[in-house]
């Protein structure tokens, strides 16, 4: 799933949410993805010289998302973990930060994956 079906879907009330609605809007948005991509690639070639400061736009883009997460409240663990992975990164292996973090953010996340998983497991139990 890429990052902006991610983000509206987790916007979406639970109700809202269904496979045929994600699925559409996974295929809308991978299109305008590549799409986008290709169209950027063949404008970027035409430049005559690089544009300075066009490089912040992808980080731009994460911004809004993570704004989009906090938003959401249901995620604000995720972002916390994220925040945590990055902390730990920087502090313990600073020359190769983001490669640190990304993997120490899916190890959290996968921990945080299986607890949730066990939580829900004994739900009905107790119901």
């Amino acid at each position: 799933m890429i990052d902006e079906a991610y983000a509206v879907n987790a916007s979406l009330p639970e109700h809202e949410r269904s496979a045929p609605r994600l699925l559409a809007m996974q295929i809308a948005c991978e299109t305008y993805w590549v799409g986008g991509g290709l169209i950027g690639v063949a404008l970027g070639a035409a430049l005559p010289a690089p544009v300075k400061g066009l490089e912040f736009a992808l980080c731009a883009l994460f911004t809004v998302l993570t704004l989009d997460a906090f938003r959401s409240r249901a995620e604000l663990p995720s972002l916390l973990l994220a925040g945590a992975s990055v902390t730990v990164a920087l502090v313990l292996t600073p020359g190769m930060a983001m490669f640190t973090a990304l993997l120490l953010f899916v190890g959290l996340l996968l921990v945080r994956h299986a607890v949730t998983a066990r939580r829900t497991a004994r739900e009905p139990a107790h119901a």
